[in-house]
């Protein structure tokens, strides 16, 4: 009976599966904005990665051994990732009216910790994630936006209340952000069967993926541009 019981637990996807799934989302999307722009199709693929990522933050924030590294990590990786950011995305060394996905992650992450630690004084919750949203509206101004930090806090805010998760994540994708972020919502199916164990830890390929890949795209671009 235990060993069935355990079996069940262990069905569905693991934390390194939805990584899996989001990071080939993500890279299909890339490859199709700079290498291959005529392909829609790619651009649609793409849409699964932003909210996978935002609920495995989520994830992350509950089972971390220690947060402040967490933190640093997102940071130390937004910092990183800027520069192969720009040059992939907008074909120029420093572009400041769009940061990477990281720093989205990162304030997420932060508005999370605030919510936690002061839950029990609203007044002062509201003024600090404010300010937040001011930073993040007119001075950061990171991929997705407010958007997409309230589509995390969704996943954090309903985390025990499935329904209401998906709706509201839903939602955001679907009638906020609209157009072809309509196709995020299609990444709530692998999320549904997310089982809660973490998988094989590859945490440190998942960081490092994602400036690399960035940069060797751009330097592809940069080949068939000059040469093509």
């Amino acid at each position: 009976m235990k060993k069935n019981e355990q079996l069940t637990v262990r069905s569905g996807l693991s934390g390194f599966d939805l990584k899996c799934i989001a990071l080939f989302s993500m890279l299909t999307d890339h490859i199709g904005a700079i290498l291959c722009p005529s392909q829609v199709w790619m651009r649609y693929v793409g849409r699964l990665a932003f909210p996978i990522f935002g609920f495995l933050i989520v994830e992350g924030f509950f089972h971390t051994r220690d947060l402040k590294k967490y933190l640093g990590r997102l940071f130390l990786f937004a910092l990183i990732s800027e520069i192969p950011s720009d040059l992939a995305r907008y074909h120029t060394l420093v572009y400041k009216d769009t940061q990477n996905i990281f720093f989205t992650l990162l304030l997420a992450l932060i508005c999370i910790c605030i919510l936690q630690t002061l839950q029990e004084h609203m007044l002062l919750t509201i003024g600090l994630l404010a300010v937040i949203g001011a930073l993040t509206y007119y001075i950061i101004k990171p991929d997705y936006g407010i958007g997409g930090i309230v589509m995390i806090l969704c996943f954090y805010v309903f985390r025990m209340q499935k329904a209401e998760q998906f709706l509201s994540v839903a939602a955001i994708n679907i009638c906020y952000f609209g157009g072809i972020q309509r196709a995020g919502a299609l990444a709530l199916i692998p999320i549904w069967f997310y089982n809660g164990t973490k998988g094989p830890s590859a945490k440190y390929f998942f960081y490092v993926f994602y400036p690399v890949h960035l940069l060797l795209l751009y330097l592809i671009w940069r080949y068939l541009y000059d040469v093509v």
